[in-house]
């Protein structure tokens, strides 16, 4: 299929923001109530999808997909292989692939799932009928969820093909019954709401008419509730969660092997641990293709869910790594311009107002300039050598001049709203807002201050001069902007390392490609074993080889995989043993 390569998001690209910002306030707002999934349900039985009838199965699990080409397209590529050597280990690509939440990135338009996913995943693994075709289930993120799941149904609920995988279910959660006793659940959390009561029922006639007590669950998700309860102080998904595995898995006497999920776009393996071994798995392997989270804010002990004892036990990238990453924000204006840009303008803007205002509140009755009556900001300002008299001159102009009032107190509190204030290491973080707001505020007044005394004192230029009118414009948005960009940057990197707030707004600053991971699973008689598989860095120079119009090739340096960490061994329960024993 035709499709185009797209670069990693711009999410701090102003129409990126405004798209993205409101398409989440409608699907927030209205998501209830064009909820498609009780027509899903109504439309469709609840099926069970069966692969139990073989010794032994390899499934695959990859979550936050579709972003940048060239990191997307390293992973499918990887998913594709027959065969993936790890730390000289031979594993087989799986019979199931599982897309575990947001599949599409910003929006999830169907242009951007034939450009960021089916393209990439087309080429990397051509559909072709003569092959076997594994199956493919996912379950919706909440970029997915932006348009009320129309385009999701779509794509992954229609038998549709993405590459050679095909998918199989035909509603938004599934249930795929594997062999020895194991199952592969999917749930619909809709943007983080209480799950519906056709997917309740869904699982509940599972549970009842297909499984016996002592089963297996492998629960598949779309956040890592158990973080956001560890690090935020206002999330109830977990509690949300806790009532879906209680009233649904625990009830049944079924046992809970491992929760997967993605949206923080990392690796991070938590386990429950109960006198001193590892009862259960909650993993977190958001690393698809979308831009990298840190791991140097995870804890090593989610000490606020005491109903289990949960510990870390293996990120990636480690968290030096991550740390050191942090540090790119500083490149914030390289990286984000339209954003800095935008300062640049806020910075103009407000220096145009309050130059405009200060004719009728400056106490000083001099004209500058034969034909211009009023007085001037700025050449008050270039006669003026210390800061305090200079701060005393804009405040002055600042608080007699409704607009220039209005204009500094919408980007301050803007700042204020736009701090992570719900986590961190300390309480009342939207102060951190508001002093970053007035950083931006002040730094817009020494540019005007310092401009003021370059273009009219040092290089003598006419204050209504069309050469002194180009150069301020020019000044305030070029160095404005980057000292804007700067200061966001700066902010940015003192939340994430010292107060441990605004990961993803950080990171998602510098788009990074790579530390890219998926997950692979070997199903046996006698045991389950999860191999965590880490790319360090993905291939940036993918050239086009073949211009077929349905299927064009890519060339590039080979994608290097390796083990995140020892793979993984869940051993079969004694309980299962006995029981098939009888059954003999």
């Amino acid at each position: 299929m035709q499709f185009k390569r797209k670069e990693m998001v711009g999410w701090y690209k102003v129409k990126q923001l405004a798209t993205v910002g409101l398409k989440a306030l409608v699907s927030t707002l209205f998501g209830n109530y064009a909820d498609r999934r009780e027509l899903q349900a109504a439309l469709s039985g609840p099926e069970v999808y069966n692969f139990s009838e073989q010794e032994d199965i390899w499934f695959d699990y990859v979550a936050d997909i579709g972003d940048g080409f060239n990191s997307v397209y390293s992973v499918a590529t990887l998913l594709a292989r027959n065969q993936l050597s790890l730390g000289g280990i031979p594993t087989n690509r799986g019979k199931i692939l599982i897309m575990g939440g947001d599949q599409v990135y910003p929006t999830p338009e169907i242009e951007e799932y034939d450009n960021r996913l089916r393209g990439p995943y087309q080429a990397a693994y051509p559909q072709c009928e003569d092959t076997h075709q594994p199956a493919l289930f996912a379950i919706p993120g909440n970029h997915d969820w932006y348009d009320g799941l129309t385009n999701f149904l779509k794509v992954f609920c229609q038998g549709r093909h993405i590459g050679n995988w095909k998918t199989r279910q035909k509603r938004s959660y599934f249930a795929v019954k594997l062999p020895h006793h194991y199952w592969i659940w999917g749930i619909d959390i809709q943007l983080n709401s209480d799950i519906d009561q056709p997917q309740k029922n869904y699982f509940k006639d599972v549970a009842e008419n297909s499984m016996e007590p002592g089963d297996k669950v492998i629960l598949c998700t779309a956040e890592p509730s158990w973080v956001f309860k560890d690090r935020y102080r206002m999330h109830d998904s977990f509690d949300r969660l806790k009532f879906f595995e209680n009233k649904f898995i625990y009830h049944y006497q079924f046992q809970l092997v491992a929760t997967l999920t993605g949206d923080m776009h990392h690796y991070a393996r938590y386990a429950e641990m109960v006198d001193g071994q590892e009862k259960s798995q909650r993993i977190t392997a958001g690393g698809g293709g979308a831009f990298l989270n840190p791991t140097h804010n995870l804890n090593q002990h989610l000490k606020k869910i005491e109903e289990e004892h949960l510990e870390l036990k293996a990120v990636f990238p480690d968290v030096e790594t991550s740390r050191k990453l942090a540090f790119e924000t500083l490149l914030f204006p390289y990286f984000n311009k339209s954003f800095s840009f935008l300062l640049g303008i806020f910075y103009l803007l407000l220096a145009w107002v309050m130059e405009t205002d200060a004719i009728y509140v400056s106490s000083y009755a001099e004209q500058l300039t034969e034909g211009y009556a009023g007085e001037s900001l700025m050449y008050e300002l270039s006669q003026l050598t210390t800061l305090e008299s200079a701060m005393r001159a804009i405040f002055r102009v600042m608080i007699h001049s409704p607009l220039s009032f209005i204009l500094c107190g919408t980007l301050v509190i803007s700042f204020s709203w736009f701090a992570d204030s719900h986590v961190g290491k300390i309480k009342h973080l939207w102060i951190t807002g508001i002093l970053h707001g007035l950083f931006q505020l002040i730094t817009g007044f020494l540019l005007l201050w310092l401009f003021s005394i370059i273009n009219l004192k040092l290089l003598g230029l006419s204050l209504v001069s069309v050469s002194q009118v180009s150069l301020i414009t020019f000044e305030m948005l070029i160095i404005g902007s980057i000292a804007g960009g700067v200061i966001m940057g700066v902010y940015l990197l003192i939340s994430s390392l010292v107060l441990g707030m605004h990961d993803t707004e950080a990171f998602s600053a510098i788009r990074c490609p790579h530390y890219k991971n998926f997950l692979r699973f070997h199903l046996t008689e006698d045991e389950l074993i999860i191999y965590p598989v880490g790319i360090e860095k993905v291939v940036t120079d993918w050239k086009l080889v073949s211009k077929e119009e349905e299927q064009p090739v890519f060339e590039g340096e080979p994608v290097e995989a390796h083990l995140i960490e020892q793979p993984i061994v869940i051993k079969r329960s004694l309980h299962h043993i006995k029981r098939e024993a009888i059954r003999r």
